[in-house]
């Protein structure tokens, strides 16, 4: 019966109805509808498309609290050795000569 009556109707209607009858409901959304069209989450700016250099364009959810004195930065996630040279030399004190000995070794690819 239930299956008859909501068929007839949009999700949010039924939803509007139920509620307004004092029943918990809301909308079960797809991914798709979620970054799309829900309206809540739209406004917030959920999902950022961002582009990566292997994938190309994709969508990736920022978190979802916003911080009035710290905004969130959404950013890709890095490439496999990507840091290396900044890693070896900024934070560790590598050499130029230490980073070229472990290439030849193999231990990491070339930066």
């Amino acid at each position: 019966m239930i299956g008859q009556w909501t068929i007839n109707h949009p999700a949010e209607e039924v939803m509007s109805i139920m509620q307004a009858a004092g029943l918990a409901a809301g909308v079960l959304e797809t991914g798709k509808e979620l970054m799309e069209d829900d309206p809540q989450l739209k406004s917030r700016q959920l999902f950022w498309q961002l582009d990566h250099p292997e994938v190309g364009k994709y969508h990736a959810e920022r978190s979802p609290f916003i911080l009035s004195k710290s905004p969130c930065e959404v950013r890709r996630a890095p490439l496999l050795g990507e840091h290396n040279e900044y890693v070896l030399k900024e934070i560790l004190g590598m050499s130029d000569e230490q980073i070229v000995d472990l290439v030849v070794a193999e231990v990491i690819e070339s930066t």
